[in-house]
């Protein structure tokens, strides 16, 4: 039913600067192709430079300064793409001499703009850790989808959406139907339609005629890259993007199990409400019966857990119970939809194993 490639995406880096290193750099951004002048505001002291000159080699690079912070060279690097892979949905499985060429590559390209350092001695700043879950067809990606956006928001998170004029995306309302992200301040959990993504920009590969791709990224920054790398090794940029990628499926089995999507299968309303209904205890039946029923009404976990906190007086612990007990019969509160192609979908967790 569905083929499966992990890896990683993209990495930033950041590097700190001087006033002389900035001009030099800024210098050299100018006088090529595809410079912009994002932010330059002088009374806020807040200034924002980026470069998309070496895009197509897979590096991108901001020049930045907040609020009249130190100054701030920030290389973004898609690994594949640097490597020579034009297949834009294409994963990097880091080992020693691939993050070594890469690393080297990415040199080759700073040197020309007139960086002071090595992409080695630079900051790791964030690491995007990704899935392809690749099927036969767009209605099993809308319905997971729908699935993660009912899903539940974790504490400390909160939902992001790309807005008009931010140019983060070709078309916002298109780019917001495709995806779902969550965020907090040290990490974010991300899954968009990466078919339409790609379509939408013209980039779509030969390897996906027929295929749909359902995208799953957790963007680690630094603070939550400690979560799963030992402060011994934060300081060894290849050492962490290979450890980030040996742990991988645990990590999004993680984010999974805290969404509530871990082990249970979507089924229809009417056969979870069956299920329900054959349950001995009324205060049971009750108290699923109608997270069943907001689950499906509100627009995410969340919520119809807040409802069903309020309507029967629930503490933390009841509610704990009350999830359990759709554990055990196999089954998720967040149901399918008369339009959703399948009877069934298997758990996104399920994937993993």
């Amino acid at each position: 039913m569905c083929k499966i490639d992990m890896g990683i995406d993209s990495f930033s880096c950041t590097y700190s600067l001087t006033p002389k290193q900035k001009d030099s750099i800024l210098g050299a951004l100018r006088i090529r192709p595809r410079f912009q002048i994002r932010c330059n505001d002088y009374f806020d002291c807040t200034y924002d430079y980026a470069s998309d000159c070496f895009a197509g080699q897979g590096i991108k690079l901001r020049v930045s300064r907040y609020r009249g912070s130190i100054w701030r060279l920030t290389v973004t690097v898609h690994p594949t793409l640097l490597l020579g892979d034009t297949d834009r949905s294409a994963l990097f499985r880091p080992d020693k001499e691939n993050t070594k060429e890469v690393m080297s590559g990415a040199d080759l390209f700073l040197k020309e703009i007139c960086c002071p350092c090595k992409l080695k001695n630079m900051k790791l700043y964030r690491v995007d850790i990704t899935i392809n879950l690749i099927f036969d067809t767009a209605a099993v990606v809308e319905s997971y989808l729908r699935i993660l956006k009912k899903s539940l928001i974790l504490p400390r998170y909160y939902v992001e959406y790309f807005r008009k004029g931010e140019d983060k995306a070709k078309d916002y309302k298109e780019a917001n139907k495709h995806s779902y992200k969550q965020g907090c301040k040290t990490a974010s959990f991300f899954a968009y339609d990466k078919t339409a993504q790609l379509e939408m920009i013209d980039a779509s590969p030969a390897s996906l005629v027929g295929k749909r791709v359902l995208r799953l990224e957790v963007q680690l920054r630094r603070k939550g890259m400690r979560k799963w790398v030992s402060k011994d090794h934060m300081d060894n940029n290849g050492k962490v993007l290979r450890m980030l990628y040996e742990k991988a499926g645990e990590i999004f089995s993680w984010y999974l199990k805290r969404l509530q999507l871990k082990g249970q299968r979507h089924v229809r309303y009417k056969e979870a409400k069956e299920m329900i209904d054959g349950l001995r205890s009324k205060k049971t039946r009750e108290r699923m019966l109608y997270l069943l029923r907001k689950a499906s009404d509100r627009k995410s976990l969340s919520a119809a857990i807040e409802d069903l906190k309020v309507e029967f007086g629930l503490k933390s612990g009841q509610i704990n119970r009350v999830l359990k007990k759709f554990d055990k019969l196999g089954i998720s509160p967040i149901t399918l939809t008369n339009a959703d192609s399948e009877e069934k979908l298997p758990v996104l967790a399920g994937f993993l194993k």
